[in-house]
């Protein structure tokens, strides 16, 4: 009796058993509307096509050689859903407690600090017609072609700013 029922639930067995899967992600296809990735499994085991849950306002393309959890909706192997990514090789390491990061693999970074936000990039561009710095409402900031007022002195008056710096620009402001 007892070898004939586990006759009957082996098959079950075995797929629950193999319902979730680390794997290795060995291509990417960013064009559909959910991500496809081709992950190896098992040994000698590859998934093509592997649809890829991101949460709601995050998406990535992650590298070849990136660790993957798959899952198999009710333990059928020719179902994958991939549901974690990460890559070991770029992941930031020594973040405290309750810090965010979002990274890639060049270093590049925005870091949710506990006290602090910090932005490490080579080139930072905001599409925005309306920048606050500080807080909202804070003290105006002139750019190239404001008119700027000199209180006193032998140039006192409305005058433009003719130069700025290299380091803070604005796009749709023309140098007069």
């Amino acid at each position: 009796m007892r070898r004939a029922i586990g006759k009957i639930v082996a098959p079950l067995k075995r797929r629950i058993e193999t319902m979730v899967a680390r794997g290795v992600v060995r291509l990417i296809d960013d064009t559909p509307m959910m991500q496809e990735l081709q992950v190896s499994l098992l040994a000698g085991e590859a998934r093509a096509r592997a649809e890829r849950v991101q949460n709601y306002g995050l998406t990535a393309h992650p590298h070849p050689g990136a660790e993957a959890v798959v899952v198999h909706v009710l333990g059928h192997r020719d179902h994958p859903l991939v549901i974690a990514v990460d890559d070991r090789r770029y992941r930031l390491k020594a973040l405290a407690e309750g810090e965010v990061a979002v990274y890639d693999d060049l270093g590049q970074k925005i870091v949710l600090y506990r006290d602090r936000i910090e932005v490490e990039a080579p080139k930072v561009v905001i599409k925005s017609d309306d920048v606050h710095l500080g807080a909202e409402g804070g003290a105006r900031i002139a750019r190239i072609g404001d008119k700027v007022n000199v209180g006193s002195g032998s140039s006192a008056g409305l005058h433009p700013i003719v130069e700025g710096s290299d380091k803070v620009r604005c796009a749709g402001i023309s140098t007069p």
